[in-house]
């Protein structure tokens, strides 16, 4: 099985809060064995913070779209 099925296996399997657990620290187990640095671990948490941020402002922006259009139509 490739490693891409498994990973569906375990998050379609698992209690999502438990799933996230582990799959962050299998993460950090491969960032560090492929020489990644504290401070390179850290970069790359806040560029996933970042892209979470950018995704939950463009739904509140289109959220935010359609009740204005709910607004004008009703």
């Amino acid at each position: 099985m490739s490693r891409r099925g498994s990973l569906d296996m375990v998050m379609r399997n698992m209690d999502p809060e438990r799933a996230t657990r582990i799959l962050a620290r299998s993460l950090y187990k491969e960032l560090r064995k492929n020489g990644f640095t504290d401070k390179d671990v850290i970069n790359f948490s806040r560029e996933i913070i970042e892209c979470m941020s950018q995704e939950m402002r463009k739904q509140t922006a289109t959220k935010a779209a359609h009740e204005n259009d709910r607004l004008l139509i009703g």
